[in-house]
């Protein structure tokens, strides 16, 4: 007989091996969730897990609150712990091991039908198809987004009637969700194109940026003989995925089946040039003199370009110059550095190596800019023809010329405020966004001096369509503002400002760097401010739910910018980056960092090849066009076990930083002053009421 305490020795060893084996055998090979095998980390504290991820460690957070469950007394309770380990491990492609820690979930803390919902999305996700049809029946109450998935795995599995089925009964539930729409059409594409344009145009009628529909839009279209209008989806689809080679080989098919199309076009474009009418606009006068000057770039690497006078001009290029009369069509080109200039007859009126600039009489007359790109690679691409006040400069550089209008800054805030908010928004609203925008342009004022302008006239400054854009209640709003702009540290202020920041805004520091301490981070008025970084679990609800704020009063927002869906294929993130960097198929897209809003500072894109970092704006354009970094992270994987789309569920519209335009609205309506409305989303700076500088 062994001695007493031998005995307990040897039973505390063998229970310690079966708690061991336990946990492995509830997981897949390899769960500890480390990614790559590494030893977990040991137990600490459920804020440090926390601080490791949103300091960009996702695998070390994972291991330790792996160790706290192992640990067995975590702070916080073992169903939160098992929550956020979730939110982790779909993060690092981990879909199987979230559904296990569902599973967790329901049989020990009586997660009842929240866990039993998650497992099954987690499987699905995960492409365990048995297992998942296996618990369904336990998927209790049946719910849009359980409908949805197991829609998906029914069209997996080669039933696309029953997928059909369960899609309508999803979209009867939920109506408004884009991605719904879109996996109907594509089910019905092949053999009933008709009811899948009518998919794909719901889902754009419902986000019209959910641009990822306007290819098989138009497919669906060609598959009809519908020549002329698939034409038309084709375009739209090419201004936002120029390198998208089955786009452009439509478009040349298409042409070639109907040849008169292009002659079509040509004649509509040359009666369109012909009857345009540059506006008349009422200029400052006098006063303009003592105001700054914007030179404002509107596009780069212009090989040619069409415009049209609306007044007495002069041409002036190296040591010439060219006078002539309003409503002439004037054609410029680029050929081996030196760009020549057309009138409407061919003839050639002026040449220069050097910059050319065209100037009024009249401070009235505008300039039409004809089939201006803007936004080009991004999901509100748009051609169109704009109308511009003040002068034109075209700049000869390596790719092309550079287009430049330069105007005085009130008059461009004319344009820049309804292009950046609806000028039916409450009057304070538009005063804020004046203000704001004049700080904006006055500590700008020769950032791109090398390209020969101060800001671009897109979205990298400002939206800024044109004379054609202006609206009386903004002008107002820029005129009863006059003088005022806000400062910090004695210099204008970098005033950054979004369409929507979803609830809670990022300071400028975690969104580019740098040591500009001006831009706080401050959230909705309606939303408590946060001590400390969110628990993974509370990120995860807050950033899939819809909290009350002024950002997202009805009527001052676009529902799909509070809160958005967006699915991206591996294929199309492959692409997006292959420039940067051949990483073989994508397998995973994991967070490293988030700022205290929980926007993500720099994503790591894995592949079979190797992986590649991406860091700040630069992540929207790069993840497939999405509309702001505050987003979690999922996927789905297809038949061959590698994801096949990443699922990027998102808060905000834009970088987030300083101003939110809705929430600006929306405090407005309540009765917040623009001041108030300044002060609150820039706390540390001042408004100033002296001159412009």
């Amino acid at each position: 007989m062994l001695p007493w305490g031998m005995g307990v020795f040897r039973a505390c060893v063998f229970l310690a091996v079966f708690f061991l084996f336990s946990c492995a055998s509830r997981h897949p090979a390899g769960g500890s969730g480390v990614v790559g095998g590494e030893s977990p980390a040991s137990p600490r504290t459920e804020g440090e897990a926390v601080r490791a991820y949103y300091g960009g460690d996702v695998e070390g957070s994972i291991g330790m609150l792996e160790g706290l469950l192992r640990q067995g007394t975590p702070y916080g309770g073992e169903g939160r712990i098992r929550k956020e380990l979730a939110f982790a491990y779909h993060e690092t492609g981990g879909a199987g091991k979230a559904a296990a820690v569902w599973e967790d979930v329901f049989a020990s803390d009586g997660g009842g039908g929240e866990a039993r919902r998650e497992e099954f999305v987690a499987l699905c996700l995960a492409g365990d198809t048995r297992r998942a049809l296996d618990i369904l029946p336990l998927v209790q109450p049946e719910t849009s987004e359980t409908l949805f998935y197991e829609a998906l795995l029914r069209r997996d599995s080669g039933d696309p009637q029953k997928a059909e089925e369960l899609l309508r009964r999803s979209l009867g539930m939920q109506e408004n969700r884009p991605i719904g729409w879109f996996f109907l059409g594509e089910i019905l594409a092949p053999s009933f194109p008709a009811r899948a344009e009518e998919c794909y145009k719901k889902a754009l009628s419902q986000d019209a940026g959910f641009t990822f529909a306007l290819f098989p839009l138009a497919e669906a279209l060609f598959s009809q003989k519908r020549y002329r209008e698939a034409y038309g989806f084709f375009r739209r689809a090419y201004n936002s995925y120029p390198d998208h080679p089955g786009i452009s080989s439509r478009i040349e098919e298409i042409l070639r089946l109907l040849p008169e199309l292009a002659h079509q076009q040509q004649a509509a474009a040359r009666k369109r040039k012909n009857d345009a009418v540059p506006p008349t606009v009422k200029a400052l006068g006098g006063e303009a003199g003592n105001l700054p000057l914007v030179r404002v770039g509107l596009a780069e690497n212009l090989a040619s370009l069409y415009v049209k006078t609306g007044g007495t001009y002069t041409l002036y290029g190296g040591n010439s110059s060219y006078a002539g009369k309003a409503l002439e069509q004037l054609f410029f080109e680029i050929s081996d550095g030196t760009i020549s200039v057309k009138d409407s007859n061919g003839k050639i009126v002026l040449a220069s190596r050097d910059s050319l600039a065209l100037t009024y009489r009249d401070a009235g007359s505008t300039t039409i800019v004809f089939d201006f790109l803007s936004e080009a690679g991004s999901f509100f691409a748009l051609t169109e023809d704009r109308a511009y006040r003040g002068g034109m400069e075209l700049r000869p550089q390596a790719g092309g010329m550079t287009l430049i209008n330069s105007l005085n800054i009130e008059e461009y805030l004319y344009s820049v405020v309804p292009s950046e908010m609806p000028a039916s928004w409450p009057e304070e609203a538009l005063k804020a966004q004046a203000i704001a925008h004049r700080s904006y342009a006055l500590a700008h004022l020769g950032q791109y001096a090398a390209k020969g302008f101060d800001v671009y006239g897109s979205v990298v400054s400002a939206a800024y369509r044109g004379a054609g854009g202006e609206a009386a209640r903004t002008t107002a709003a820029v005129d009863s503002s006059r003088g005022l702009y806000l400062t910090a540290g004695g210099k204008p202020l970098k005033a950054y400002y979004s369409a929507n920041h979803g609830g809670y805004s990022e300071d400028s520091v975690a969104v580019w760097g740098g040591d500009d301490a001006f831009m706080a981070a401050v959230p909705d008025k309606l939303i408590p401010p946060r001590e400390q970084f969110l628990p993974l679990d509370e990120l995860d609800g807050f950033i899939r739910g819809r909290p009350a704020s002024y950002c997202a009063v009805e009527k001052l927002h676009s529902p799909a910018a509070y809160r958005w869906e967006k699915w991206v294929s591996a294929e199309d993130i492959k692409n997006r980056i292959a420039a940067e960097g051949k990483i073989g198929r994508v397998l995973r897209v994991t967070s490293r960092g988030r700022g205290i809003s929980g926007r993500i500072r720099e994503v790591e894109i894995t592949g079979t090849e190797g992986s590649l970092r991406v860091v700040g704006d630069r992540i929207r354009s790069r993840l497939g066009g999405l509309r702001s970094n505050l987003f979690s992270i999922r996927s789905k994987a297809g038949k061959d076990g590698t994801p096949e789309y990443f699922i990027f569920q998102g808060a905000g519209w834009g970088h987030g930083v300083g101003l939110d335009q809705s929430g600006a609205a929306g405090m407005a309506r309540a009765g917040y002053s623009a001041e108030e409305i300044l002060m609150h989303y820039y706390p540390r700076a001042a408004i100033t009421r002296q001159p412009l500088p």
